[in-house]
């Protein structure tokens, strides 16, 4: 079993920035879920404009990765990517 919450405990291991959710980010979440299906992303505060919230970047990210959101405290988000029916079948 994955165990999600230590997820807090780890370094962010991606940071979004003024940019946003670029292609480029979208690519090396999904890289980073598929090796360790959980991850921490920390949202730099030029990337939340007056218009959008953290939690509608965080959910974006989550949308245009497959991953689920575990939970945001501050500017960091936990996701979280669990593993295809037909791959956990076979492990």
């Amino acid at each position: 079993p994955v165990r999600v919450g230590i997820a807090w405990q780890d370094s962010a291991m991606m940071q979004v920035g003024k940019s946003g959710i670029t292609d480029g980010i979208v690519g090396e979440t999904k890289r980073l879920l598929k090796k360790h299906r959980y991850m921490k992303v920390r949202l730099l505060h030029s990337s939340v404009g007056e218009e959008d919230s953290k939690r509608g970047v965080f959910e974006m990210l989550c949308e245009r990765t497959g991953a689920r959101l575990v939970g945001i405290r501050g500017n960091t988000a936990v996701i979280f990517k669990p593993r295809s029916k037909a791959k956990s079948k076979s492990d």
